[in-house]
This record gives C-alpha cells, structure tokens and sequence, in this order.
C-alpha cells in the first residue's frame, strides 16, 4: 500500500488520518484510529512489536503551512498522562516552525514532515527506519486489534 503526496493533499484530515492509520498497519504494528473532537491529541493509537505504546496526531494542512510549537506542547501535555504512551509521532502533509522542531524530540515526540511523510507513504520505507526508532520485539508478539491487550502469534 503506497499513498502519492498528491492523493494524501487531496484528503479531508479525518481521511487523512485513516490513511496513516493504514501506513501503520502496513508496517506491522497494532494502530487503531480514535481521532475526533476532544481527542486530547491522539488520532492514532499505537502498539508496537516492541510493547510500546504510541500516540500519533495527524494534521493534513497545504504544503506551504506549518505545524507549530503549540501543537507539540498539546500532544506533550497528554501522550504519557492521558493515553500511558512511552513516545508520540506528529505527522503533517505541511512541515514543522523551528520552534516545534527545536521541542518534539525534547519531549519525546517524533515529528514526520513533508518529505518524511513522502519516504514513508509514497516510496514504502518503514516509519521506525526513518524516525530511527529500534523496533526490537519484531517478530515476537503482536497485540490484540482494538484493545491494549496483547496475544502470542
């Protein structure tokens, strides 16, 4: 499964959010889509080969637009608190202010910007290898769809 820049500037954001939801599936790791009002930043949740949970919000904007340092510090207020992840990904269609770019890994936080997105979604790189995130429990266990449970395969 391979998404043009093209057809992911062409989505509505809830749209936009399903097709990273997909991209994730598309890398083997659990991700359920729970974006809508009141999200508290989570559009996707994440459990990877390794246990790890992972929030990732979605924002769909034109290329020319940027995700700013108060987006970062939302997710940051409640990707541990609020959802129990261990890291969160922001991933936009646009880019990152210096701001933002300067506090996301900070905080933990991944950011997946225009080209990223490219790399991940059009030319099917795994997500993990671009952020160079370890992904050591691959092949071990994977969790249950839909639940924070986990089951052996």
């Amino acid at each position: 499964m391979r998404y043009s820049l093209a057809h992911l500037d062409a989505l509505d954001p809830r749209a936009f959010e399903l097709a990273v939801c997909s991209l994730l599936r598309r890398d083997g790791l659990t991700a359920r889509h729970v974006g809508r009002a009141g999200d508290k930043g989570a559009d996707v949740l994440v459990v990877d080969r390794s246990r790890r949970r992972v929030v990732v919000q979605c924002k769909r904007l034109r290329p020319d637009r940027r995700v700013g340092d108060q987006d970062v510090q939302r997710v940051n207020g409640t990707y541990r608190h609020d959802h129990g992840a261990d890291f969160a990904v922001i991933v936009t269609t646009g880019g990152f202010t210096a701001a933002a770019r300067s506090s996301g890994p900070r905080y933990g936080i991944h950011l997946v910007d225009r080209a990223a997105l490219e790399r991940w979604a059009d030319l099917g790189e795994p997500l993990y290898r671009i952020l160079r995130v370890p992904d050591e429990g691959a092949g071990r266990r994977h969790y249950a769809p839909g639940s924070w449970r986990w089951r052996r395969h």
